[in-house]
């Protein structure tokens, strides 16, 4: 066949794409597994460092991970009914952000004083909670979710103190806002302006909110904008208000000792 010939470069083209597909498919395929494994040591990470139990840049091992993790305990919150549905392993293997998704699991987010910016979450939620040596729950840690400028923000939020109601830490692990304006959001000098904050007033209604510009520094509940990013400051403060509340029927539970592991 000639060199030049139309049918022997589409043969040509179309054994490459074939071959490319099998090595892409197969290692698609084998590399699976570590990818499950890293995605799930990432989120172990993250809850470890919101609660408190692991630094930042700190180095572990997959198994130092997964033995710091057993000083945590887990419970999975029923939103509607106001009901513990899971503690243990059973509430850790349930999965907020694939059930946000999943027809039949998922629940509409209804309007409310906060607005998140996201459609759907998932019926149910965990908490992930440290106690003393007597029991009494110290911190209890829950993920937020919510809409920004331009992306979905992943977090969690930790509280601890007198019936639960200071904020311990603040931290965003995945999010894609503007670089160097809303991405600030993930600077520990930031964040750690939450900490020693009252989440709820007196009624049980979230309080804490971002302001634009500084802080009145006798607020406990007023926290610094960040400059320039007003938009993504609106969006933290529909998504902390918004998983404040639907926690709070929780965090009243754990505060008043009802929940065991």
């Amino acid at each position: 066949m000639s060199k030049d010939s139309i049918l022997k470069t589409f043969i040509v083209a179309f054994i490459t794409c074939a071959v490319c597909s099998v090595f892409v498919s197969s290692a698609a395929v084998l590399l699976k597994p570590y990818q499950v494994m890293n995605q799930e040591l990432f989120k172990n990470k993250n809850i470890l460092m919101a609660c408190g139990l692991m630094e930042s840049g700190e180095n572990l091992s997959p198994a130092e991970i997964q033995e710091r993790f057993k000083k945590l305990q887990v419970v999975k919150f029923n939103f509607t009914t106001g009901e513990i549905a899971a503690t243990g392993e059973d509430a850790l293997r349930y999965d907020e952000r694939t059930s946000a998704k999943t027809p039949g699991e998922m629940v509409k987010v209804d309007s409310s004083q906060f607005k998140p910016g996201i459609a759907t979450r998932g019926k149910y939620g965990t908490a992930y909670y440290v106690t003393d040596e007597t029991g009494k729950v110290k911190t209890v840690t829950i993920p937020i979710v919510g809409k920004g400028l331009w992306s979905v923000m992943y977090g969690f939020i930790a509280l601890g103190g007198e019936n639960l109601n200071t904020v311990e830490r603040l931290s965003f692990y995945e999010q894609g806002e503007t670089a160097g304006l809303g991405s600030e959001i993930e600077n520990p000098e930031w964040t750690g302006k939450w900490q020693g904050k009252l989440a709820f007033n007196e009624s049980g209604v979230p309080k804490i909110h971002v302001v634009k510009g500084a802080a009145n520094p006798e607020s406990s509940y007023e926290v610094d904008g960040i400059s320039g990013a007003t938009l993504t400051c609106n969006g933290v403060n529909g998504t902390v208000g918004y998983w404040l509340s639907e926690y709070q029927p929780l965090l009243k539970k754990l505060a008043e000792g009802e929940v065991k592991p």
